[in-house]
């Protein structure tokens, strides 16, 4: 306990400084930033960043897997007329749909 009580002194502690006679008080800029909560804003922005990147990856998934999911199905409707009918080799090639919309 007594250490831990130490560091809490040490950091509130004001370092002096004597310049030509005269006493100067300071503190390292770490030391203020913390003291006053100056970094918050930054910690406000970077939580901003993670949103978004979060909130682009999901959408790109989403979109992703639609594409992927409309695809596979294009190409089992093809797979069905081409069976429906019986196309094999170069003829199956030619075999495509095409939306009227």
């Amino acid at each position: 306990m007594d250490l831990i009580e130490e560091r809490i002194r040490q950091r509130a502690a004001v370092r002096v400084a004597t310049f030509g006679g005269q006493k100067q008080s300071w503190n390292y800029r770490s030391e203020i930033v913390g003291k006053l909560g100056l970094d918050k804003k930054h910690t406000n922005i970077w939580l901003a960043y993670i949103v978004i990147i979060l909130f682009g990856f999901s959408a790109f998934v989403y979109v992703k897997s639609n594409v992927v999911l409309s695809r596979k199905e294009e190409m089992e409707q093809r797979e069905k007329l081409r069976r429906e009918l019986k196309l094999a080799g170069a003829d199956r090639k030619k075999l495509g749909i095409v939306d009227g919309s």
